[in-house]
């Protein structure tokens, strides 16, 4: 696998032409256009559209290939983007990079961790200074039990891009989820010691919060949430979980409410203040969040909005309506396990 990967990059520099034309790709550029806005249905039908046409196969494969992944279709994925890579005749460039990353992210997904690690040795062989592959790297080993590799990738990840605080989470993520909860703290709090000169309020904030901090994280993210250049959705968020995490859901609601006053497109806000209106057993204001959040109509998040709708529905003791909304889902959603055995469960009641 190493060497058709290698050879997958390697062979394009030395061709002048090929993947990532601009000529004729009327069809590609719309399936990525869905890509972006998760519309993979029309994805897919505008990738097909392509081939019909005669464009670039390079293209079409790797179009193909990443709403596989997104898709959960994972072993199809890697088909299409190993294809994607045996069509490139271009020189070597940052797209024949994103798309080996892909191709690892699905050995991954489907649990061959060495295969994807072949993938990032050959990524590292060609671009020794790439931190996100070393971390990547990382994980793989972490995933198949090798710690001190792990550990030793996920260092020189750091030691490249000290400054990256959200690849400094994730590792602290990852290890974490193995049980290494010293290491990764450690690591968190090492990161707040040497960059606190350098770090935004934003940054601070998340790191506060995964170390346990929660006065300090509120205090950095309600500064954060005022400042005229910072993203705010995020930092709502987090803030909101600082109040979850407390237990504290009438301030979580009150950060929500508060942004979605002034910004009413979020779906993803709407679906956090649904949940924490659940917790608090005011269903009927979860119904009314979840019902706002899918207006917006954000493929990233509707699938979520839907499934926590139906939730409030049982809640409520409202059976017929729940199953009602199932049934609807699983039409656009067929391969949702635990959606399957809740309708199995509501069709019961």
């Amino acid at each position: 696998m190493k060497k058709r990967v290698v050879a997958a990059i390697m062979c394009a520099a030395f061709v002048m032409t090929g993947c990532g034309s601009l000529a004729g790709r009327h069809n590609i550029d719309s399936g990525f256009a869905y890509i972006e806005s998760r519309d993979y249905v029309s994805a897919l039908s505008s990738f097909e559209a392509a081939r019909e046409n005669g464009e670039d196969e390079c293209l079409i494969h790797r179009g193909i290939g990443i709403v596989n992944l997104q898709t959960g279709d994972y072993q199809s994925a890697v088909d299409e983007l190993l294809a994607s890579l045996a069509a490139d005749e271009g020189i070597v460039d940052d797209m024949d990079f994103d798309t080996n990353y892909y191709l690892a992210e699905g050995y991954y997904r489907l649990g061959d961790y060495t295969k994807a690690k072949e993938v990032y040795d050959a990524i590292l062989a060609l671009r020794s200074k790439d931190s996100n592959a070393y971390y990547l790297r990382g994980v793989c080993e972490l995933a198949s039990g090798s710690h001190d590799s792990a550990y030793s990738d996920f260092t020189k990840a750091i030691t490249l891009n000290s400054r990256d605080y959200s690849m400094i989470i994730l590792i602290y993520k990852s290890l974490a989820e193995y049980g290494y909860e010293d290491e990764a703290r450690n690591i968190l709090q090492t990161a707040m010691d040497n960059g606190s000169a350098f770090m935004t309020n934003y940054e601070k904030g998340q790191i506060s919060y995964y170390l346990g901090n929660n006065a300090d994280a509120q205090s950095f993210l309600e500064a954060a949430r005022s400042e005229r250049d910072q993203e705010k959705e995020p930092v709502v968020l987090m803030l909101g979980q600082t109040g979850e995490k407390q237990g504290d859901y009438n301030y979580a609601i009150s950060v929500y409410k508060t942004y979605l006053s002034e910004n009413p497109a979020s779906a993803v806000v709407y679906n956090q203040l649904g949940m924490c209106q659940i917790k608090q057993g005011d269903y009927n204001g979860a119904v009314s969040s979840f019902e706002a959040g899918l207006t917006v109509d954000d493929k990233g998040v509707n699938q979520a909005l839907r499934l926590n709708e139906i939730t409030a529905y049982e809640h409520m003791g409202e059976f017929n309506m729940a199953q009602s909304l199932m049934a609807t889902y699983l039409q656009e959603y067929p391969d949702d396990p635990a959606a399957i055995r809740e309708n199995i469960f509501l069709s019961t009641r």
